[in-house]
């Protein structure tokens, strides 16, 4: 009695458990036909216990799984496996699909029971419809990289290539496998592919955005372009790097037609230069002319005492003295000139921004003195130097003083003040500002920098153009602001010099 009590309580656990695992438990005979399952196998096909008794596994599989449901099988009764698992779709009694992983195994006959099929049934079919939409979406991503016209590209996350786009393809001639790993250096210019796949370890092992200039062979005509190459990180929600996305851009035309650009600017500033000496010509001749007056009157000074047979030796040598003195200054002025005018290549170096200013304030003196003028330095001792090209400076200083006294002289009954200052910024660097009390800006404050716009009635409106672009050129920036009372203020900033005290 107690056997059978304790045996009853075991198989009502077992139903028990049967029942509530929450997952299909169905048992089948060797024919395939039904003779156990519990309540979740029939919920999930809506039939009742006693009608799935009346069907075989193979009535409630969908039709396109059979073939490979019942193949499984065969191995099963054939020894060759001893189970399997399948994922295939069932159908329910309303005729509706749903997707179900099934593990099954053959239990083998005993003790006068004969074989059957065990299984467990699992429904998959929110996770196969989850599959479904990310295959959409990886489709749809493929079909968009593949349409973008611009090459894309990804890496894993250790930086082998995974994948690149038709459009790489095209451009290198090369092949989808031979791009993949570190096949990309095969494309890339000899000189730019030790230090790109530098760059690019160093970005990959640091998770830093990647970004190269490079140049790249086109298939096309057999020539090497310049590009650019930049990519980013795809991180999990751990922070973690899964995976790199990338493009490559064809910047060859762009970088010529900014070559182009700079040797156009290059040649603009030379001919404001130019046009800037022409309006100083008066100023250059009476520079030049000083010291050669200077020259002439020694001399004539000489010829007398010698006609009067008084010319004793030390006067002679102080006489000639200041002869070479006054020729060196002119010719001082005149190499200065010729440099400023002549057209060569920018020629970077560390300047005394200070001597700039006085160099400028000589050559405008004239200038300042016939147009009534007053002049105030306020020039800091002891600035640190600057890395420029002394005639480019020189000629943004010198515009922007002629300037300052042409809005001067377009006032009456007022002072004509010019202050010319230096002095470091609160940024470090080095401030030189130019203040007039002239007509002022009113709204052009910005709009003074546009190329061709002018004021003047002969002004070509390129002047301060090109001087922000020669001080942007040096890493500064030049701008402009009103005056109080009356005038403007022109200022620059240009760096410190690396290794200069500052």
């Amino acid at each position: 009695m107690k056997e059978n009590r304790a045996r009853q309580q075991t198989e009502q656990r077992w139903r028990t458990a049967f029942e509530r695992l929450g997952i299909g438990i169905i048992m089948a005979d060797f024919t395939g036909h039904f003779f156990a399952a519990n309540s979740v196998f029939q919920n999930m096909l809506g039939y009742t216990e006693s009608e799935l008794y009346q069907l075989t596994f193979v009535d409630v599989t969908y039709e396109e799984d059979r073939k490979a449901n019942l193949e499984l099988v065969r191995e099963l009764v054939e020894g060759k496996r001893q189970h399997f698992q399948i994922e295939k779709r069932y159908r329910r009694k309303d005729g509706a699909l749903f997707w179900a992983r099934a593990n099954v195994a053959l239990v083998p006959g005993m003790g006068g029971v004969a074989p059957f099929w065990f299984a467990v049934v699992e429904d998959i079919t929110e996770r196969k419809l989850a599959e479904d939409k990310l295959r959409a979406s990886e489709r749809s991503l493929r079909e968009l990289t593949e349409t973008i016209p611009q090459m894309l590209w990804s890496a894993d996350a250790d930086g082998a290539n995974d994948y690149c786009n038709q459009r790489v393809l095209d451009y290198t001639g090369l092949s989808a496998e031979e791009v993949r790993g570190a096949g990309w250096k095969k494309a890339v210019h000899q000189d730019d592919v030790e230090k790109m796949a530098q760059a690019w370890i160093a970005a990959v092992s640091t998770g830093k955005p990647f970004q190269y200039e490079f140049r790249l062979l086109r298939a096309a005509d057999h020539a090497y372009r310049w590009c650019i190459c930049s990519a980013l990180p795809l991180r999990d929600q751990e922070g973690r790097i899964i995976k790199w996305f990338g493009s490559v851009v064809d910047l060859h035309d762009w970088k010529e037609a900014q070559h182009a650009l700079q040797r156009t600017q290059v040649e603009l500033a030379r001919v404001s230069r130019l046009t800037t000496m022409g309006e100083l010509a008066a100023s250059i001749a009476h520079e030049v002319n000083q010291p050669l007056t200077a020259v002439t009157n020694t001399s004539n000074a000489c010829l007398r005492l010698l006609a009067e047979h008084n010319l004793e030796p030390a006067v002679l040598r102080r006489a000639l003295e200041a002869i070479v003195a006054d020729g060196t200054c002119a010719s001082a002025v005149i190499a200065r000139i010729r440099a400023f005018i002549m057209k060569a290549p920018a020629e970077k170096n560390e300047l005394d921004i200070n001597e700039v200013i006085q160099e400028v304030l000589a050559l405008t003196g004239r200038e300042l003195d016939e147009n009534r003028v007053l002049l105030e330095r306020q020039l800091t001792k002891a600035l640190p130097l600057v890395l420029g090209d002394r005639v480019q400076l020189q000629q943004v200083l010198l515009n922007l003083i002629m300037n300052g006294i042409e809005a001067m002289t377009a006032v009456a009954n007022r002072p004509r003040l010019l202050w010319v200052q230096s002095r470091i910024a609160e940024s470090g660097h080095v401030l030189v500002a130019v203040r007039d009390s002239g007509i002022g800006l009113g709204l052009e404050a910005e709009r003074v920098f546009t190329p061709f716009f002018t004021t003047k009635a002969n002004g070509m409106g390129m002047g301060l153009s090109i001087s922000r672009s020669l001080v942007e050129a040096h890493g500064g920036r030049l701008w402009a602001e009103p005056n109080s009372p009356h005038g403007a203020v022109f200022s620059f900033t240009l760096p410190v010099a690396a290794g200069s005290p500052s």
